[in-house]
């Protein structure tokens, strides 16, 4: 072996070396991509289409039907996908106490609802039916006051959504409910809860 080719197979037997010796280049962190998210739905409210009542006539209530989910309910109003639950309305209607009234002499009352079967953008609306007079709905976790009502995008086809009912006083009323694919009316009453009745 010539000098020349021994100092060659030197720096090469050097460079191999140095190269084993010495650690890869660390990889450069890979933020993994965030799970897709879906905007919720460009949502219009419909106009409020709820029936008239005169005030002679009686209220016409949507007739309650049994929840399956005991331990949940045992009554709803209305065809669903999303109810309010009926065993709040005492005797077929909400009962006004003294300890309901608000400063400004409105009623406030716990009206919790529940779904099945629907995710999605959800108005729920209320207005007194039979006079003058007006009615609100607030779930107590979720949504925002829009269109006129209360507005909510519901993520679990099972909603279990603690709310209130606001009414102006005794008289005859109805939610009108809305979501991308229904549209329902559900009318109740509310009356001035009996001295020393149960709440």
């Amino acid at each position: 072996m010539t000098r020349v080719t021994s100092v060659v197979v030197a720096v090469l037997l050097m460079s191999a070396a140095a190269a084993c010796d010495s650690a890869p280049p660390p990889a450069t962190p890979v933020a993994s991509a965030p799970a897709s998210t879906v905007p919720p739905l460009e949502f219009s409210a419909p106009p409020l289409a709820l029936p008239t009542v005169p005030p002679a006539d009686a209220c016409p209530v949507t007739e309650p039907q049994s929840w399956p989910d005991t331990d949940q309910a045992s009554r709803v109003l209305g065809p669903g996908p999303l109810y309010p639950v009926a065993d709040y309305f005492t005797e077929g209607a909400l009962q006004l106490r003294d300890e309901d009234r608000e400063a400004d002499g409105t009623f406030t009352k716990k009206v919790r609802w529940i779904g099945s079967g629907y995710t999605g953008p959800v108005l729920v609306r209320a207005a007194r039916i039979d006079a003058t007079g007006n009615a609100t709905v607030r779930f107590s976790y979720t949504g925002e006051s829009r269109d006129g009502g209360h507005y909510a995008v519901l993520s679990r086809p099972d909603s279990d959504l603690p709310a209130t009912t606001t009414v102006s006083g005794p008289g005859c009323y109805a939610y009108q409910v809305d979501g991308v694919s229904f549209s329902v009316t559900i009318v109740f009453r509310a009356v001035a809860a009996a001295t020393g009745g149960r709440s």
